[in-house]
C-alpha cells in the first residue's frame, strides 16, 4: 500500500443517532424525493453533537448521556421482549386448558350434526379450533379481521367457530395421523408461538 493510499473507515455504527435506534436511510422503495429528504435529515444529524438529555424525573430533572439514554433503551427493548415471550406463554398454556377441558367435557363425544365441523365430535372440534386458531392464524385484513375477532370471541364462548378452511385442515391433520394434543406438541417442538393480533402490522 503506498503512502497516498487512504482507508475508509466506516463509523456509522457510533452515530449517535443510531445507538438511539434512529434511522437517518430511506427503505427499498423510497422515491428520489424521499431519498433527498432523508439525505437533508443526514446531514442535519451529522452536524449535532449532543451533550447530554434532560429527562424529568419525581426529583427533579436528570442529565444523561448518549450512552446512558441508549443502555436505558435497550433495558425497554430487553423488558419489552420478556413481556411479550411471557403472554405468549401464558397464551399456549391457556390453550393447552381449553384443549383438554374441551376432550374431557360430558359431551366431548357428541356428533357435530351441521356446519362446517359436521362428522366431528364436539370436543375434538373445539381442540382443533383452539390449535388452529391460535397456532395457523388467518384473517389479517379487514373485513377478515373482524371475521376472525368475531369467530374466536363464539369460542371463547364455548360454540364451535365456521370459517377459514380449519375444519377441512383439522381433518387432513387427523389423515396425516395428528391428534389435536400431539399437534400441538408438535408446534410447541419446532418453537412456534402462539397468535397474537398484536403481533398483526398494519
Amino acid at each position: 500500500m503506498s503512502e497516498n493510499t487512504s482507508t475508509h473507515t466506516d463509523h456509522s455504527q457510533d452515530l449517535w443517532w443510531r445507538q438511539l435506534g434512529l434511522s437517518d436511510s430511506s427503505g427499498p422503495g423510497s422515491s428520489g424525493n424521499q431519498r433527498r429528504l432523508q439525505s437533508a435529515r443526514s446531514d442535519y444529524l451529522r452536524s449535532l453533537r449532543p451533550s447530554g438529555f434532560t429527562r424529568a424525573t419525581a426529583e427533579g430533572d436528570a442529565v444523561l448521556t448518549v450512552e446512558q439514554v441508549a443502555a436505558e433503551l435497550d433495558a425497554i427493548d430487553q423488558a419489552n421482549t420478556v413481556a411479550v415471550q411471557n403472554e405468549a406463554h401464558q397464551r399456549g398454556e391457556r390453550g393447552w386448558v381449553h384443549v383438554r377441558r374441551a376432550l374431557s367435557a360430558s359431551d366431548a363425544d357428541v356428533p357435530v350434526e351441521r356446519g362446517d365441523w359436521a362428522g366431528f365430535t364436539r370436543g375434538h372440534a373445539i381442540a382443533w379450533c383452539w390449535n388452529l386458531y391460535q397456532y395457523e392464524p388467518r384473517g389479517f385484513v379487514h373485513p377478515a379481521s373482524q371475521l376472525r375477532a368475531e369467530r374466536t370471541s363464539e369460542l371463547e364462548a364455548g360454540m364451535i367457530p365456521d370459517g377459514f378452511g380449519y375444519a377441512q385442515r383439522a381433518a387432513d391433520l387427523e389423515a396425516a395421523g395428528f391428534t389435536p394434543e400431539t399437534y400441538r406438541r408438535a408446534q410447541e417442538a419446532l418453537g412456534k408461538s402462539t397468535f397474537s393480533p398484536a403481533d398483526v402490522t398494519h
